[in-house]
């Protein structure tokens, strides 16, 4: 009876042991990261890189979950939502942090970022743009964990396309924050603070005369259905942030650390691999694709701009204090 019940214990621990063996491994850690951006969109694309990319090398002991399109956070709820621990992860604007540190709206300030090698300079991981950025936002709370470059801002009309400052004269204008709502004003237009998710409908109902957003943007939310121009301005090159509430950073053991970091530096440099090629693609698609008319500007054109938008650059600079103007002075070494 004994020998009997030794067999049938040592099977039965050998069967649970091979079961373990055979079952997969549970994940150790999940994550829940808040988007509203479409998941078509090339940064929603990117999130879902991520995403897949940190779960393979981690071997599935970190899985993501990803809450696109303002499902559980419109943009400007994400720091917060962030810092507070209601969400471990989030996108959002970096222009989304000016309104307590001023500083963080440079990449939005007017025509500072002539192309893009300049600003692949001023955001990359080395720069010192970029860390003295990461560091002030790391006091709110939230650790940067990687920048996705969005590509640069353009301007969406009806009626007429904008091919002059001077139209842009007393317009209600959607804005990203407040360097490019210091942009309209220096212009003589009306900025009117507006969340990407919120755009179709703040155009299809008026709420503001004028849009501002990319061309990947307009074709993924597909804008060209109420807006009937799109000027190519480029006058601000948008990057966006993936952060993590930095306790839950810190809890993260060293080689959880490592996959995040592995993951978001490749997700990092794909998108800024990518970024201008999307950006000019999907101007191509509204030209050929849709309705929408996209206005290209003259050099001399694109000067009066520049030289109208001037102001917006001293009222970053006098926003940020001394900080805004060793952060410009560094950026225009660049160039």
């Amino acid at each position: 009876m004994n020998k009997l019940l030794t067999s049938l214990t040592t099977a039965t621990a050998l069967t649970v042991a091979l079961g373990m063996t055979a079952s997969p491994a549970l994940a150790e850690r999940t994550l829940r990261l808040s988007s509203q951006i479409p998941e078509n969109h090339p940064i929603g694309e990117n999130l879902s890189f991520f995403k897949e990319r940190v779960e393979k090398i981690s071997d599935g002991e970190i899985q993501v979950q990803i809450y696109p399109s303002a499902q559980l956070y419109k943009g400007s709820e994400i720091p917060q939502a962030v810092s507070s621990g209601a969400i471990d992860m989030g996108l959002v604007l970096i222009d989304e942090y000016s309104g307590t540190l001023p500083a963080t709206g440079l990449f939005s300030v007017a025509f500072l970022f002539p192309d893009y090698d300049v600003l692949a300079k001023a955001a990359g991981p080395d720069s010192p743009v970029r860390q003295q950025l990461d560091e002030m936002i790391r006091k709110t709370g939230t650790k940067v964990l990687w920048w996705q470059d969005y590509g640069p801002v353009q301007l969406l009309a009806n009626d007429k396309p904008l091919v002059d400052p001077a139209d842009m004269q007393d317009k209600k204008v959607r804005v990203l924050g407040k360097p490019s709502g210091d942009f309209i004003e220096a212009l003589g237009g009306n900025p009117v603070k507006i969340s990407g998710s919120e755009q179709f409908m703040a155009y299809q109902r008026g709420t503001v005369d004028v849009g501002m957003t990319g061309t990947t943007a307009t074709k993924s939310r597909k804008l060209y259905e109420v807006m009937d121009y799109i000027t190519i301005t480029n006058h601000a090159q948008v990057e966006f942030l993936i952060v993590i509430n930095d306790e839950l950073w810190n809890e993260l053991s060293e080689q959880e650390k490592a996959w995040m970091s592995e993951a978001a530096l490749a997700a990092e440099k794909k998108m800024r691999e990518e970024t201008k090629a999307k950006n000019l693609e999907a101007q191509q698609y509204l030209a050929e694709e849709t309705d929408m008319q996209v206005q290209e500007l003259s050099e001399e054109q694109l000067n009066a701009w520049q030289k109208a938008s001037e102001p917006a650059v001293q009222a970053y600079i006098k926003a940020a204090g001394e900080t805004g103007q060793e952060l410009v002075d560094q950026v225009r070494q660049m160039q």
